[in-house]
């Protein structure tokens, strides 16, 4: 086996690896978001502790 019988994936190459990069895809955008609610979250707990010491 060679390298680009590898990448053919006998031919099946285009649903393979499309595969593989729309749940990469998709793993990265959970990544994103759940950065994001971790920012949002942290703000609210910031401004209800700093609203609290007032």
């Amino acid at each position: 086996m060679d390298w680009s019988e590898f990448f053919s994936m006998g031919g099946r190459a285009l649903y393979v690896w499309g595969s593989y990069g729309i749940t990469f895809a998709f793993i990265f955008m959970e990544l994103i978001l759940l950065i994001n609610r971790k920012k949002k979250i942290e703000r609210q707990i910031r401004f209800q502790h700093d609203t609290s010491e007032t």
